[in-house]
């Protein structure tokens, strides 16, 4: 129903696009719907973004790689393991609360898949939305990990979510030591820093935290 839903929503001129249960080529078909329908609502290309879930069937689990080059639109790329638990017959967390094997693996491709495709990794949802401790300790856990984002289940969980991925006034400076030193030593590969060594990646990430993209 994916054309129906579509001609139904984009005429209300949406920021994005959630393609759930989907593999690479579904999100070239989807980015050549939303052309026409962009088209027929006198909308700029590629103004609609698309953010995908893409691990939760066990076929997606082995196209986390194919997204680079999809699709332009692509925003992000998130990991769901309550659907994929479902096609599997089983649970997605061990007696101690951890996630099982295949769901760790689901989460670990779906970093890798979004850097490889150069799109925002974004973490999977926390289910229970009452938990707010619980809620800050697995964002904490998925910015340690490389995620800069994390979804959403219910509205009350916004503002933990929003705190645990804002970067720190000692990050941001921190960030910005970084690019002022590279920016004065613009041929340097590594550069001593705060009796600490930081090169090129470090910079990456700091572009990253100030909100300046890669140069």
């Amino acid at each position: 129903m994916a054309l129906e839903d579509l001609a139904a929503v984009v005429a209300g001129k949406p920021d994005g696009i959630l393609l759930p249960k989907c593999v690479p080529e579904d999100l070239s078909t989807l980015d050549h719907y939303l052309a026409a329908f962009e088209a027929a609502s006198a909308m700029p290309l590629g103004t609609i973004r698309v953010i995908a879930i893409a691990t939760e069937t066990p076929a997606a689990m082995f196209a986390l790689g194919g997204y680079a080059g999809a699709s332009p639109r692509l925003e992000g790329i998130t990991w769901g393991a309550e659907d994929l638990a479902a096609c599997l017959g089983g649970n997605n967390r061990r007696i101690d609360g951890v996630y099982d094997d295949v769901y760790r693996l689901a989460r670990s491709l779906c970093i890798l898949g979004a850097a490889t495709a150069g799109v925002m990794p974004i973490d999977t949802i926390y289910t229970d939305f009452k938990d707010e401790t619980g809620l800050a300790a697995e964002c904490a856990a998925a910015k340690r990990s490389g995620f800069t984002a994390k979804m959403a289940i219910h509205p009350a969980q916004i503002p933990v979510i929003n705190h645990a991925f804002s970067a720190s006034e000692e990050e941001l400076a921190w960030a910005r030591k970084v690019v002022a030193i590279f920016a004065e030593n613009p041929n340097a590969g590594t550069i001593a820093l705060d009796g600490k060594m930081v090169d090129k990646p470090h910079l990456s990430l700091a572009r990253r935290l100030l909100g300046i993209g890669s140069e």
